[in-house]
This record gives C-alpha cells, sequence and structure tokens, in this order.
C-alpha cells in the first residue's frame, strides 16, 4: 500500500454573515497591538480561526493588496470598512493557506535552522491568489482583504478575510473552480517550474516535431516506414482539407498515424524520448509533493503525462499528414493555366460532365460533411496560432 503524500499547499475556507460572532472577532483582531511574543495575544481574537490553528506564537504585521504592513492608519481604515460591511450586512469570507514547512524549505522559502521564512514570497502568492478569487467571484470592484501570516511549531499558514463594504451579493459560497485557481496561484507561484516546462516544450516541438521536417519518409534510409507512410495516405479522405490529426474523418485511420509516429520516434529520438519520459515524472512528481495525493487533488496533475504525450502524438501526426500533403503534390501535380495560349474550347460532352459533377457535389454534401468543414476550420485557427 502506498504511503499518503503530505500535500506541500492546503486551502481551508468558509464564510460567515455580519450577525455572527466571528465577524467581531476579527473587527476586534485588526484593530489589536501585535503580538510580540507567546501570551500576548487574546485567545476569543483568534476565534475567526479557531478551527484551522494551534497556538499561534508568532504572527506578521497585517497585509493588504497595496500594503506589506498595514500602518496605524491603514489598520483603522481597514478596521472602518470591515465595520462598514458588517452593518450592510456584508459576507466574510475566511481563508486559510497552511504549508507544510518541509515544501517550503526545498522551495527555499523557509530555514528550519534559523526560523526564517521569505514573507516577501508568501505576500506575493496571496495576492495572486485573491485576485485570481475576485475575477472568478466577480469581486474586483466590490471587495476588500487584509491577510496575516502565522507561525507555529507545526505549520506556517495565512488567514485572509474579505468583505464587501457595499454588498453586491447574499451567497457565501463560492464555485469550486475558484477555489482551484486559488490554489494553483499560490502553488505555481512558489513552485516555479516554468524553465523545466519550457525545457519539455523545445524537446517536444524544436528536438522532435522541426526535425522531423527535415526527414522524408521516401529516402531509402526510411524505407521500414514507407509502407505504413504509403498505407496511411491511401486510406485518406479525398478531400485534402481534412488532413489534420484531429479531423473527426480520420479517426479510422488515426491509430496507424499513431503506429508511425512510434516508429520515427523509436528510430530518431530514443535519447529524447527518455529524456522527456524522465522530465514528465518528474513534473509528475513535483506537482504531487505540492497538491497530495487527496482524489479530487490529484485530478491536477494525474493526466499532465498524458496530455504532454498526446500533444507530442499529435503534432507529430500533423507533420506526416503535411509531408502526405506535399507527396501528394508530387504524384498529381496541379496543371497550371497558360493565359497566352490559345483557347481551345471543350467538347459539349465533357462541359455536360463537369456540371453534374459539380451539381452532386453541392446536392450531395452531408451533414457530417458539413460539420467536418467547420472542423476544417477550426483546425486551420488552430494551426494559425501556433504560428
Amino acid at each position: 500500500m502506498s504511503e499518503t503524500v503530505t500535500p506541500g499547499v492546503v486551502l481551508k475556507t468558509k464564510f460567515v454573515t455580519a450577525k455572527k460572532k466571528g465577524f467581531q472577532d476579527y473587527v476586534q483582531y485588526v484593530d489589536r497591538e501585535e503580538a510580540k511574543g507567546k501570551g500576548e495575544t487574546h485567545r476569543s481574537m483568534f476565534s475567526l480561526y479557531n478551527h484551522y490553528m494551534d497556538d499561534p506564537d508568532k504572527t506578521s504585521a497585517l497585509f493588504t493588496q497595496q500594503s506589506d504592513r498595514l500602518t496605524v492608519e491603514g489598520k483603522q481604515g481597514i478596521k472602518s470598512l470591515f465595520e462598514q460591511a458588517q452593518k450592510k450586512n456584508s459576507i466574510m469570507w475566511q481563508d486559510v493557506i497552511t504549508f507544510d514547512n518541509k515544501w517550503l524549505q526545498n522551495r527555499g522559502v523557509y530555514d528550519s535552522k534559523t526560523h526564517t521564512l521569505d514573507e516577501d514570497a508568501l505576500k506575493q502568492v496571496t495576492r495572486k491568489s485573491m485576485q485570481a478569487m475576485m475575477k472568478k467571484e466577480g469581486l474586483q470592484e466590490s471587495a476588500i482583504w487584509s491577510a496575516a501570516i502565522h507561525y507555529n511549531t507545526d505549520n506556517i499558514h495565512i488567514h485572509v478575510a474579505t468583505v464587501e463594504p457595499n454588498p453586491t451579493r447574499d451567497r457565501g459560497k463560492r464555485k469550486p473552480k475558484t477555489l482551484d485557481a486559488m490554489k494553483s496561484e499560490v502553488v505555481n507561484g512558489l513552485l516555479d517550474r516554468t524553465q523545466e516546462r519550457n525545457q519539455i516544450n523545445a524537446l517536444i516541438r524544436e528536438h522532435m516535431i522541426n526535425r522531423k521536417k527535415e526527414k522524408s519518409s521516401m529516402k531509402w534510409s526510411n524505407r521500414e516506414l514507407k509502407p505504413l507512410f504509403l498505407e496511411v495516405y491511401n486510406h485518406l479522405p479525398k478531400d485534402k482539407r481534412q488532413w489534420y490529426y484531429g479531423y473527426q474523418t480520420l479517426n479510422p485511420i488515426r491509430p496507424k498515424i499513431d503506429e508511425l509516429t512510434t516508429m520515427y520516434l523509436n528510430k530518431y529520438h530514443a535519447k529524447d524520448m527518455k529524456q522527456l519520459y524522465d522530465k514528465l515524472d518528474q513534473e509528475v512528481s513535483e506537482l504531487k509533493q505540492a497538491y497530495g495525493d487527496g482524489s479530487k487533488d490529484k485530478k491536477r496533475y494525474q493526466h499532465y503525462r498524458q496530455n504532454k504525450l498526446d500533444d507530442l502524438y499529435k503534432r507529430m501526426g500533423n507533420a506526416f499528414l503535411q509531408e502526405m500533403k506535399r507527396y501528394d503534390h508530387q504524384q498529381y501535380p496541379r496543371q497550371t493555366t497558360n493565359t497566352n495560349a490559345p483557347y481551345k474550347s471543350m467538347p459539349a460532352g465533357i462541359h455536360l460532365q463537369r456540371s453534374l459533377r459539380s451539381i452532386q457535389r453541392s446536392m450531395g454534401q452531408t451533414y457530417d460533411q458539413f460539420i467536418n468543414d467547420l472542423d476544417h476550420q477550426k483546425l486551420e485557427q488552430e494551426i494559425e496560432r501556433e504560428r
């Protein structure tokens, strides 16, 4: 049985109404003197968070979206806005972001030996998290928040309280996607795997896809690929606009395209593929440590590896299909019209046959073909964006 992974970041959230005691407790908490040591903070002022926290040995100064450390005047201003929100029956959203201290240490944010913490890093990810929340919930113009970093022997955590001085809603429950976005901002801000993910994308797009364009499947060196290449080519739809990996009409032949990709990768990119697998496994491991392996949180990363491999096969499949277009053009070059040549009229029978074929194409378009045309337009747009 596998050992449960302790998540690096946990988000706990709830809300209280203006009539609840917790609302008034937080107003008092905002107004209190900052704790200088153990026992100097009255416990009743922390009742808002008692469900989530242990004994608060140390508390940072209050901070907000605009300020790293509220002055006395700043605290009075926040207190005044919270009191206004309470009088107008605003909801108060209470969020607690809890960290595994070892995970913070691995990220270079916390030093367990000196008990020093990069507060600036935690404040920045809190701000990004709250910006995501307000955007998702449509609170950018109406809500304010204040927060504090709390220290104790087990876990470092951040408490955030959000209210609307002039309420726009009476519903406190937030969408699951909102909470996912909040947590993702914290994880991504501290994890910062941008460089590693750029390496993965470069490995796929530059080392594999771009180099495929330089290797013709019809060369003698690729003689083992040629039969499968021609098999796929001979089963493609007549409409070349549909020669894109994601097109519905390619569903029956797509496994053969994937097989062609696998043969090519095994021949030319065996080392690159091993490197790619290692990097993808490392990314999944990092995300697992950040989010944990709970049934909900594992969905954030369990498909990451497969999604990247699917992206590789899609791009490589399109590279082969583009090569098949070029091959088709070589086999059946288009006839160019010579404008200087004398005009020759066609026999009446040929005109009639062409007219009949044109009518058949127009009248015979099925609903599926119509849908495929729409798919083609979407794929063209996607390809253009990739360019």
